[in-house]
């Protein structure tokens, strides 16, 4: 199956392969240490259950911290920990390169179109903290939606940078109204700026833009997306 991407004035063409016949093992996580409360849920289950250490979890587990809590997971080849009010699904934590990361993001564009109207009730954010230590968003809240989005800022930390603006990409189409939260939607968009993926970040600053933004905000997408226009016109 060969997805074409088509974007900006220039026409910039990917083409992306995706093997559907080749099925990608089940990644499973050790749990190495548990600090606080940690649960998880499995598969289409409504039921949060408690992690413990030693225990093994797959592909299908979501699981959730508390305040003050934390968890370490150690794969076959990677390692991953979980902070406090936080949340994450084990199928995320997993190295992608750059080709995966813009099929993901092609197939998030695909779910996305054409838009429903869904009601932004969903976010209850408690706004703490802005930004915490290398500016990374930091809000503080009950809303599993937030919780999803430190998650994939936890990912991003762990150096899974690719597979957590999936996940963040995920989180905001899954809980609208979370993208009307600036410090999450500019982080995101500055990884895919500093991969170089001009195109996809400018979309997403330009989005970010119609958001309310304090002036020092404002000031960094604006500068953000000159910078962008100004790239593309000397390619």
């Amino acid at each position: 199956m060969f997805i074409k991407i088509v974007k900006g004035d220039k026409m910039k063409k990917l083409i992306l392969v995706l093997l559907l016949a080749g099925v990608v093992p089940a990644q499973t996580f050790v749990v190495e240490s548990v600090s606080g409360d940690v649960k998880y849920q499995e598969g289409g289950s409504e039921s949060w259950v408690s992690l413990k250490a030693g225990d093994t979890v797959g592909d299908d587990i979501v699981i959730s911290t508390g305040s003050n809590s934390s968890v370490l997971l150690k794969g076959e080849n990677e390692q991953f920990k979980l902070g406090e009010l936080a949340a994450v699904s084990v199928s995320n934590i997993k190295t992608m390169d750059i080709d995966e990361l813009l099929l993901a993001l092609a197939m998030e564009d695909i779910m996305n179109a054409p838009k429903k109207i869904e009601k932004n009730s969903d976010n209850t954010a408690v706004y703490g903290t802005e930004t915490g230590k290398d500016n990374k968003p930091i809000i503080k809240s009950n809303d599993f939606g937030i919780k999803r989005l430190n998650g994939a800022v936890e990912l991003a930390g762990n150096g899974f940078e690719e597979s957590a603006v999936v996940a963040a990409r995920e989180t905001f189409r899954k809980y609208p109204g979370t993208k009307n939260i600036p410090s999450y939607r500019i982080y995101f968009a500055n990884i895919l700026y500093n991969k170089g993926l001009y195109e996809e970040a400018l979309d997403e600053y330009v989005d970010i833009q119609k958001l309310k933004l304090t002036d020092e905000k404002r000031a960094e997408v604006n500068k953000k997306t000159e910078s962008i226009k100004m790239k593309l016109l000397s390619e």
